[in-house]
């Protein structure tokens, strides 16, 4: 068999694994967000908590995500709720002095409620094909929002948006593809989280309370 048959041979064969139907699932790393400017040198006083809208966190599981024919047949599923809920801590502990997580529903008198939601996650791979093998290429959007209250009373609110993009070799038969949409998804949290704490941090109206 000759050189370029042979390679003929294994672009084929790629292009037949690339039709089986597959399940690939990237990890999404937690982080610790630190890119955070202030225009003050001491952290934010004062009780605070915080919570999570659980039923916006569901927008951050996506089933597939993967765009156009080649690997399309194969799935990529990504979940980046642990990574969103262990992370936004981190970014948390930078703002502000001293600050607890709550359940929903919950409220204490004197204290500001920061709550957090999920507004919009939109994740998706697309693959570009090589002499042999693919590149893939992720692209992630991702919304956030924290409301401050306290004693009912609306003080803080602020909406984040941020576009992350992530490419890689798809590997063998396009299985990278998960981990570099995952990757994605992780570098958008850390993103959304630093630029969420910045404005915290800056808010005269969380600080005066």
């Amino acid at each position: 068999m000759t050189k370029s048959i042979y390679k003929k041979f294994l672009l084929i064969i790629f292009m037949l694994a690339s039709l089986a139907n597959c399940v690939h699932k990237g990890t999404v790393d937690s982080v610790r967000p630190t890119n955070i400017y202030s225009d003050s040198d001491k952290k934010i006083q004062g009780n605070f908590v915080y919570v999570i809208d659980r039923t916006s966190l569901t927008k951050l599981k996506r089933d597939d995500t993967v765009q156009g024919f080649l690997c399309g047949a194969h799935n990529y599923p990504v979940d980046g709720t642990e990574a969103f809920t262990s992370s936004l801590p981190h970014m948390l502990e930078q703002v502000f002095e001293r600050i607890t997580k709550v359940n929903e529903g919950s409220t204490k008198p004197n204290t500001v409620q920061l709550l957090f939601r999920i507004e919009r996650f939109e994740p998706r791979v697309r693959f570009s094909q090589k002499f042999f093998g693919a590149d893939a290429d992720g692209n992630v959007e991702l919304s956030v929002s924290v409301t401050g209250t306290k004693d009912g009373a609306r003080i803080f609110g602020t909406t984040v948006d941020t576009q992350r993009n992530k490419s890689g070799d798809a590997g063998p038969f396009c299985a990278e593809g998960s981990q570099v949409i995952a990757d994605g998804v992780r570098d958008s949290i850390k993103d959304v989280l630093e630029k969420l704490g910045e404005r915290m941090a800056n808010s005269q109206s969380l600080r005066k309370h």
